[in-house]
């Protein structure tokens, strides 16, 4: 009699191992999780004692911190100056040599 494969026959041969792999990698995912979890929890219980301890450093970290994302958003919008939108509202200017034609 036929010994029983490491596969079931509805399944192909080449699936076997990964369901191990998936559970592995699932379990390594779930674990980096928590990690980034104490982390971040720690970090939030630092930063509260930082708060406690010096509010107005935090007030100044705070306001240049929020300065400098201005000063990057107002970069990435910049509008045309008034002189440039005034240019360009104004009809197109006769080179010089017509207008001598003109005048003469």
């Amino acid at each position: 009699m036929a010994q029983p494969g490491p596969y079931d026959y509805r399944q192909p041969a080449s699936t076997v191992g990964r369901e191990n792999q998936s559970e592995g990698i699932m379990d390594q995912v779930s674990e980096t999780a928590r990690d980034v979890g104490d982390r971040a929890v720690g970090i939030a219980e630092e930063l509260a004692v930082a708060i406690k301890e010096r509010p107005y450093t935090t007030l100044a970290i705070a306001a240049g911190l929020a300065f400098a994302a201005g000063a990057v958003w107002k970069l990435g919008r910049q509008q045309p100056s008034r002189m440039e939108s005034l240019f360009a509202q104004l009809p197109e200017l006769p080179s010089r040599r017509s207008l001598e034609r003109f005048w003469r």
